[in-house]
Formats: structure tokens, sequence, C-alpha cells
């Protein structure tokens, strides 16, 4: 029975962060092929492939989201002072507008 479960199935191979980070340079900076990368560094072209597009898409995200999200925040906060301020001063502008009773 353990013949027939490892039939045709490779052992999962661990890669190091480091493996996987020179693989991905060798495709993106290098320009190398990754079909041709896989085969030099003896591994499957699949993984390789979805490193890439992991990098690339890590890549795509805007620098500094956790800075532009705090900023966002705080902005939020400004607004809603503003706003609050805004309508306070409506109110007083309509009392104040009244006629008086003299």
């Amino acid at each position: 029975m353990e013949a027939e479960k490892s039939a045709g199935k490779r052992p999962r191979t661990k890669y190091d962060a480091a493996f996987r980070s020179e693989a991905v340079r060798r495709v993106n900076q290098d320009g190398q092929m990754a079909a041709r990368v896989a085969q030099a560094l003896g591994m499957s072209e699949a993984v390789l492939d979805k490193w890439v597009r992991a990098a690339r898409a890590q890549a795509a995200r805007p620098v500094g989201s956790e800075a532009l999200e705090q900023e966002n925040k705080q902005l939020r906060a400004q607004l809603a002072r503003a706003e609050m301020e805004r309508d306070i001063l409506k109110k007083a502008l309509t009392i104040f507008s009244q006629p008086t009773g003299r």
C-alpha cells in the first residue's frame, strides 16, 4: 500500500527563503526563462511560476500602505470634526438670525 501512495509523486521539498528569492531574482531581474531556471535548480516550473507571480503581486502593492492607512484614518477624524463644527455653526446662525422680540 505504501508503494501505491508514493507512485508518481515526489516527496514535497521545502525551500528556504534565500533559495526562493534567488530563483525569483533570476527570472525577474536577470530575465532568464522560468523553465530554464527551474530545470537548473532541479525544481518544478509550476512552483517557480507561483513564486514569481506572488513576488510580482507583492511588488505591485503600494509602498507604505500602512502609512497611507494611518493618514486616511487621521483625515477621516479631521473631516468628522470639521463636519461637527459646521453643524454647530449652522445652528448658531439659525438662532442668531431669528428676529428679536423688541
